[in-house]
């Protein structure tokens, strides 16, 4: 992970928000860099209401289930900060307001679900765990989970489907078969949306094919407060494919 001082960071020295971003799954700190640096053309050193952003990347690795990656981010993160949880980031994110809601200021959910697996999706994500496993070579993305999580416009984009598949085999069959089995044990959290108490926004790409917008769009209705964003032109991968309408809607969350 890396992070920031505590002693050296925080919204009431001034200095920004430190924002933490949580990545789906065979994903990296990569994952952000397009919309951090989409933030800059955002940037007005004129205008207060526009807070600086400090990224924070925790890397959710080494972890067996979502609450081990909670406890892992806030191990290392800033005392009080803005989570942003993408995917399987948003399963931690929530595990993080379960433990510590008092440190997350803002909350930024990306191309997830708040509901759990049914039994039979968990019992093919775990068996698919073993399968893969137990498979040479490890193949981290197929050109069928492409089809399903980029927008068709974007299909065909060699950078970003070449960064996609760099993404998957750094991370490699260990960190594949951590991270699936424990969102496939991750624990229901719609209960929990109507106690979120901080300003949030929740963001889906129209096409995202492996959670669906309708889903976010009841989670958000679900929310307090909270702010929905269909994103045209973007799958499951919302800040890679739309890196500056993310940035927008990402500095929009941390101005409220």
């Amino acid at each position: 992970m890396s992070s920031p001082s505590r002693k050296d960071t925080g919204h009431a020295n001034g200095d920004g928000v430190p924002v933490v971003f949580l990545s789906g799954m065979l994903a990296d700190q990569r994952m952000w860099h397009p919309a951090i640096a989409a933030l800059g053309d955002l940037d007005d050193p004129d205008d207060p209401a526009k807070p600086g952003l400090i990224p924070v990347f925790c890397e959710l690795f080494d972890q067996d289930t979502v609450a081990d990656m909670a406890s892992a981010v806030l191990d290392t993160a800033p005392d009080r900060f803005a989570l942003v949880g993408m995917s399987m980031g948003g399963y931690a994110a929530f595990e993080i307001l379960r433990q510590a809601p008092e440190r997350v200021s803002h909350l930024m959910l990306v191309n997830t679900r708040a509901t759990a697996d049914s039994d039979a999706v968990r019992r093919r994500r775990l068996l698919l765990s073993r399968i893969v496993a137990a498979r040479e070579p490890f193949v981290a993305v197929n050109d069928g989970m492409l089809d399903e999580m980029l927008h068709p416009d974007n299909r065909n984009d060699a950078a970003l489907v070449g960064l996609l598949k760099a993404m998957g085999h750094a991370c490699g069959a260990g960190v594949f078969k951590r991270q699936n089995n424990a969102v496939a044990r991750r624990p229901d959290s719609m209960a929990d949306l109507g106690n979120i108490a901080v300003p949030c926004s929740v963001v889906v790409g129209t096409h995202d094919r492996i959670i669906s917008p309708e889903s976010h769009r009841e989670m958000a209705e679900a929310i307090p407060g909270a702010t929905y964003h269909e994103i045209v032109g973007a799958g499951h991968y919302v800040p890679l494919e739309q890196p500056q309408l993310f940035a927008r809607y990402l500095v929009e969350l941390l101005g409220r």
